[in-house]
């Protein structure tokens, strides 16, 4: 009888196998194989979780509503606020009522993976404005509150999840209707008794009524302040946030910008991008996370207007060209050698930023002496300095540094330095005679850390005298840096004396020749360097 019973599995398992397309599949006893698998095994094929990606498009007109396919106004609109759908717009305007508050959720939620884009063009900034889209958990609408002084909040909870273990988290309480003085914001739970949750609030006044709870979990954004190029940018999990960033973006007015947040393996990031086309990618990153990334909640977007306790001077109109929330699943793929696409269709690669987060497009080779348009990638150097007082005085051991290059085009293969800071200095017409003078042959650089460097000298003396010594000296009557004896008969023979190793000066200071004895023999002294630091 048990022989049967499996017999009729196997019978059934191989039906079932059968009927998705699958056959010849080994079936056998639960059991892990030490063999490596091998090309001619039989194998299941595997399918990865698609992206699911679900767009707001408000293609709808509605009027003091929104598009029920896609979600609906918790609770009603705020005083002063309009909320419509139209020419493919969500159209939301704040009104000029302090306190006010609307909010708009969608009705699907999502978990793990999540990118969230959207378009918002706003017509002005202004204080007192608060525009928010998130992506947040929802605790519960309609909830009742008691507002018992300035700073304490009671929001009851009925079958309520948190405990005094939750002291001391936050989360948003809004969506108000009812009697006191409050104000939407995040605020940390206090104490929790039963169902009930005391929250530390600030500036409120006695009442009761009703109330939203959400973004224990959240990725917010919130337009607030005067600057248009300007948005905050936070994420928390499980009531702990790091604290916004208040990142520089594309502006927000017309034609405005699109705001992209995604949430993955335990990484939050915030790009943005003009809306208007263009040629190249825009994307750029304005801000990251890496703790209190909630991609392990089930969040719903929400779109929300929440005017401050003072009065905005006037009404701002926010128009939202469209939202889009993508989720993926995450899969660690290692890939070994990977293969082009295709003999003519190369694996594509395209570099969208660099350590900075700056675009570095790759494109093909721009020609030569033609405008690069792009940023070619190619084999060059720098024209290095040609005068003295641009020489680079940065550089120090370890650095990298540029090919040299001059101006010519050509690679700098010479000794010690480009040609345009080499000098020359050639002897008078009489040469030196009957002096102990000193001759200055290289003045100072004029330019704090360049010296002078003497790589070579040319020396004769002509006619009969008296003996000396012929020296050059670091500085006037400075310090002797080379010397040499001249006899008597002088040297009929001219010579050049090459320094492999170059005669330093010191910096910014002159280098000057002198014969230590009053001599009648001319001598004949010419020398050859450069300036470098």
């Amino acid at each position: 009888m048990e022989n049967q019973k499996l017999n009729m599995k196997k019978i059934i398992f191989f039906l079932l196998i059968s009927i998705s397309g699958f056959s010849q599949v080994q079936y056998g006893p639960n059991t892990k194989s030490t063999t490596p698998a091998q090309e001619s095994d039989n194998a299941l094929v595997v399918r990865s979780t698609p992206q699911s990606i679900d767009r707001v498009g408000f293609a709808s007109v509605t009027s003091n509503s929104v598009d029920a396919t896609w979600g609906a106004v918790v609770g009603s609109i705020g005083s002063g606020m309009d909320v419509d759908q139209t020419g493919g717009n969500l159209i939301l305007t704040s009104g000029t009522t302090g306190r006010s508050e609307t909010i708009i959720r969608s009705t699907e939620g999502w978990q793990g993976g999540i990118r969230l884009r959207a378009r918002s063009t706003l017509s002005q900034r202004i204080a007192n404005n608060n525009f928010f889209i998130e992506l947040v958990d929802v605790i519960g609408d309609g909830l009742t509150y008691t507002i018992s002084s300035a700073t304490v909040l009671v929001v009851t909870i009925p079958s309520n999840p948190f405990t005094s273990a939750n002291v001391g988290q936050s989360m948003y309480i809004g969506g108000f209707s009812g009697t006191g003085t409050f104000l939407s914001g995040r605020y940390p739970i206090a104490s929790v008794s039963g169902n009930d949750v005391t929250f530390t609030v600030a500036s409120f006044a006695a009442g009761t009524g009703t109330c939203s709870a959400f973004g224990w979990n959240y990725y917010q954004l919130q337009y607030q302040g005067t600057t248009a190029t300007a948005v905050n940018f936070d994420t928390q999990r499980k009531g702990y946030a790091s604290g916004v960033t208040a990142a520089t973006i594309n502006t927000t007015a017309a034609p405005g910008h699109l705001a992209i947040v995604t949430g993955n393996d335990l990484v939050a990031t915030f790009s943005d991008q003009l809306v208007a086309s263009g040629a190249t990618i825009k994307q750029t990153v304005r801000a990251t996370r890496d703790e209190n990334i909630p991609d392990d909640q089930r969040l719903r977007l929400q779109i929300r207007m929440a005017n401050g306790s003072t009065n905005p001077a006037s009404n701002t109109t926010w128009t939202i060209g469209f939202v889009s929330v993508s989720n993926y699943s995450n899969q660690d793929v290692s890939i070994q050698d990977v293969r082009p696409m295709g003999v003519g269709n190369a694996l594509p690669v395209e570099l969208m930023r660099g350590v900075a987060t700056a675009t570095q497009a790759v494109t093909g080779q721009t020609a030569h002496s033609t405008a690069s348009t792009g940023s070619p990638v190619r084999a060059g150097g720098r024209i290095v300095p040609t005068t003295i007082g641009t020489q680079d005085q940065t550089l120090v051991a370890g650095d990298a540094a540029d090919v040299p290059i001059s101006t010519g085009a050509h690679v700098i293969t010479k000794p010690y330095a480009t040609s345009e800071i080499d000098w020359h200095y050639a002897a008078a017409a009489s040469g030196i005679v009957s002096t102990t003078t000193a001759v200055t042959f290289k003045a100072a650089s004029g330019t704090a850390g360049i010296r002078t460097y003497l790589t070579s000298i040319d020396i004769s003396a002509i006619g009969a005298g008296t003996a000396t010594e012929l020296a050059i000296r670091d500085g006037a009557a400075g310090t002797v840096i080379w010397r040499i004896q001249i006899p008597a008969a002088g040297i009929t023979d001219p010579f050049t004396i090459t320094f492999n190793t170059p005669l330093k000066g010191t910096a910014n200071t002159l280098m000057e020749v002198v014969t230590l004895t009053s001599s009648a023999t001319p001598v004949y002294f010419n020398a050859h360097g450069y300036t470098g630091f």
